[in-house]
C-alpha cells in the first residue's frame, strides 16, 4: 500500500472513529425468549442480543450451563444438551459512557479493517456458512479421545474433549482454540480439521445436533 493511501486510509477510519464517539450507540430493548434443545439437538435462536443475555428461568429437567449446553453471540442465543429455558436479552437502557467508548473503539478497529480490505478483494468473509454451523462430534485417535464442537453463525466455536471445555473461532477455512489450529474442509454431513502444525493429525467430525437452517448469512 502507499504512503498516500495509507494516510488517506488513516484520516478516514479516525474520522468515522471520532463521529462515533461524539454520538452515543443507541441500546437495545431487552425482552425475554424462549429457546429449547428439543430432542437434546442444538438450537440457535436468532435474536439481537447486543451481546447481553441472562438465564432467566429454566424449563427443562436438563441442566442449563453456560458455556456448554447455553451461549450467545450478538445475533442470537444457542441451547444443547436439553437444555430448555427463558433469556433476557438486550441492556434495555443507555450506554454508559465506558461502553460508548468502548463501542467506539470496536467499530473502528471494524472500519480500518473494512478499509483494508478494499485493497484485497480476494479476503474471506468472517460469516460462517450454514454446513458448518451446528454441533459435530467426531474421535481424535491422536490424542485418543472424542471431541464434541459447536460452532455459532458469527463463528465462535466452543467444544468439549477429555472432560473439559474450550473455546475457539472459526474464520474462512482457520479453526482457532486456545491451543491449536485447524484447517476445515466440508466432508459430507461434517467436516475434516486437519492440525496446521501436524497434517497427519486429522479429526473427522460428524454433525450429531442438527444445524442452522437460516443458510449461511
Amino acid at each position: 500500500m502507499s504512503a498516500n493511501r495509507m494516510t488517506g486510509t488513516r484520516t478516514v477510519a479516525v474520522a468515522v472513529c471520532t463521529a462515533l464517539v461524539a454520538s452515543s450507540l443507541p441500546a437495545v430493548a431487552s425482552e425475554t425468549i424462549r429457546c429449547s434443545s428439543s430432542g437434546y439437538r442444538y438450537n440457535y435462536c436468532r435474536v439481537n442480543t447486543d451481546n447481553d443475555v441472562r438465564l432467566e428461568r429454566q424449563r427443562s429437567s436438563a441442566d442449563c450451563r453456560q458455556g456448554y449446553s447455553w451461549g450467545h453471540d450478538r445475533r442470537g442465543v444457542w441451547v444443547n444438551h436439553g437444555c430448555d429455558a427463558d433469556f433476557r436479552v438486550g441492556s434495555g437502557g443507555g450506554h454508559s459512557d465506558k461502553a460508548v467508548a468502548a463501542g467506539a473503539a470496536i467499530a473502528g478497529i471494524a472500519v480500518i479493517a473494512a478499509l483494508a480490505a478494499q485493497g484485497n478483494k480476494g479476503q474471506q468473509s468472517a460469516d460462517v456458512a450454514s454446513w458448518a454451523v451446528g454441533t459435530f462430534s467426531g474421535y481424535d485417535a491422536q490424542l485418543g479421545t472424542d471431541v464434541e464442537v459447536t460452532i455459532l453463525p458469527g463463528g465462535r466455536v466452543t467444544g468439549h474433549a477429555r472432560g473439559s471445555s474450550f473455546e475457539g473461532n472459526l474464520a474462512g477455512t482457520l479453526l482457532r482454540t486456545e491451543r491449536q489450529a485447524f484447517r476445515v474442509e466440508r466432508l459430507g454431513n461434517g467436516f475434516v480439521a486437519v492440525d496446521e502444525r501436524d497434517s497427519s493429525h486429522r479429526v473427522v467430525y460428524r454433525r450429531s445436533g442438527g444445524g442452522y437452517s437460516g443458510g449461511s448469512y
